[in-house]
């Protein structure tokens, strides 16, 4: 089982972490205690929707309430129900995600150099318009004085 998120490129070629396989893999072990207790998975699965609306409500009240407390410790108690939301990573995998992960460094400081010249060439420019500029202005002489 690939649990671990990829690396892709969605239709506008952005980079996306795709956790995918991992939440299938949840909604499946879901569907399946809710097979064998259909009316308490359904009660829990209410009564989190239900909270939510109440955490949204309590915010306005600068977070006063413990509809946010309640609610994440039914989450809690559903993902352990379901063999939690951890997962042990197989040294292959780990490889795997750290190849991603070099591969997204290495992006990165591409990136980051191309930018780097940019902003040096950028400040190059800038200081000769500014020199271009500062030779043609005339000089500015101080004006007759007047006796006084």
């Amino acid at each position: 089982m690939t649990y671990l998120p990829t690396l892709r490129r969605d239709r506008k070629g952005a980079l996306v972490l795709d956790g995918g396989a991992a939440a299938r893999e949840q909604i499946g072990l879901l569907a399946d205690l809710y097979r064998e207790d259909p009316e308490g998975v359904g009660d829990l699965l209410i009564d989190i929707g239900d909270l939510k609306e109440q955490v949204e409500r309590e915010r306005c009240l600068n977070g006063l309430g413990q509809a946010e407390l309640m609610r994440d410790a039914i989450v809690q108690d559903l993902l352990e129900d379901i063999g939690g939301a951890e997962f042990r990573l197989d040294p292959r995998e780990n490889h795997h995600a750290l190849a991603q992960a070099r591969g997204l460094a290495y992006r990165a400081q591409l990136i980051a150099d191309v930018a780097r010249c940019r902003a040096d060439e950028l400040a190059a420019l800038t200081a000769i318009a500014r020199g271009e500029r500062e030779r043609g202005r005339p000089v500015l002489s101080p004006g007759p004085r007047l006796a006084g």
